[in-house]
C-alpha cells in the first residue's frame, strides 16, 4: 500500500488551494508579485490575511497527507505520503510542473510526522531570516537543522510524537524533504548569482 500512500500524497499536494484561495480575492499569484503560488507572494499580493489562510490551508494539506498515508500503511506510508505532498506542491501537475516551493506544506508533514522539531525549526528560520534578510537562506538553513535534527533525535532518545518514530525513517524523511525543495530555495538566494532582494518587487496597485 505504500505506492498508493506516495500517489495520495501526490494528489493532495496538487490541489492548487493557494490558487483558489487567492482567486477569491480577485488575485493571481502566477502573474503577481513573484509569481510564486505560496504564503509569501500572497503576503505581498494581498496582505498578511490573505497570506494566513494560504499557510494555514498548505499545512493542513501536509498534515492530511501523513496521517492519510499512516491509515494506508503504517509509519511507512506516512513517509511516503508525506513526501509525496512536497513533491506535488513542488512539481504541480495543475502548474506544468512549476510549482510552489514546499515550505507551507512542509510544516503541515512534520506537524503529523515529526511535531517536535518544529520549535527548532521555527527559531532557526526566524534568526537567519533576520540576519540575511533572504527567505531562501531562511528555509535553506531549516533544511541542514532538520537533517541534523534526525542524526540527534535518535541519539538523545528524544521522542517524535508524530507518526513517523524510527531514527532512519526520520533521517529519510529529512533527506528526501531537502533534495525536493532545496534547488528552488537556492534559486531564491543570494547563493544564486541573479538572486535579488524579493522586497525589491512592487505590489501591485490596491493590493498593499
Amino acid at each position: 500500500m505504500t505506492p498508493l500512500a506516495v500517489v495520495v500524497g501526490y494528489v493532495i499536494g496538487c490541489v492548487p488551494t493557494a490558487g483558489l484561495i487567492a482567486g477569491l480575492r480577485g488575485i493571481d499569484l502566477r502573474r503577481e508579485g513573484s509569481g510564486n503560488p505560496g504564503a509569501k507572494n500572497a503576503l505581498r499580493t494581498g496582505g498578511p490575511v490573505l497570506a494566513s489562510a494560504v499557510l494555514v490551508v498548505e499545512a493542513a494539506k501536509g498534515y492530511i497527507a501523513v496521517w492519510a498515508g499512516f491509515q494506508l500503511a503504517g509509519e511507512a506510508g506516512a513517509l511516503a505520503a508525506g513526501l509525496g505532498a512536497v513533491a506535488g506542491n513542488v512539481y504541480n501537475i495543475w502548474y506544468r510542473f512549476e510549482g510552489g516551493k514546499g515550505l507551507g506544506i512542509s510544516l503541515g508533514v512534520l506537524a503529523a510526522a515529526w511535531p517536535t522539531v518544529l520549535p527548532v525549526l521555527v527559531v532557526v528560520i526566524v534568526l537567519t531570516a533576520v540576519i540575511t534578510r533572504s527567505a531562501g537562506l531562511a528555509a535553506l538553513g531549516a533544511m541542514v537543522a532538520l537533517m541534523v535534527s534526525s542524526l540527534v533525535w535518535p541519539e538523545q532518545n528524544w521522542p517524535s510524537m508524530g507518526y513517523v518514530e524510527t531514527s532512519r525513517q526520520l533521517f529519510a524523511l529529512s533527506v528526501a524533504m531537502t533534495l525536493i525543495m532545496m534547488w528552488k530555495h537556492i534559486r531564491d538566494s543570494p547563493l544564486n548569482p541573479t538572486w535579488r532582494f524579493e522586497s525589491r518587487t512592487e505590489v501591485s496597485p490596491g493590493r498593499r
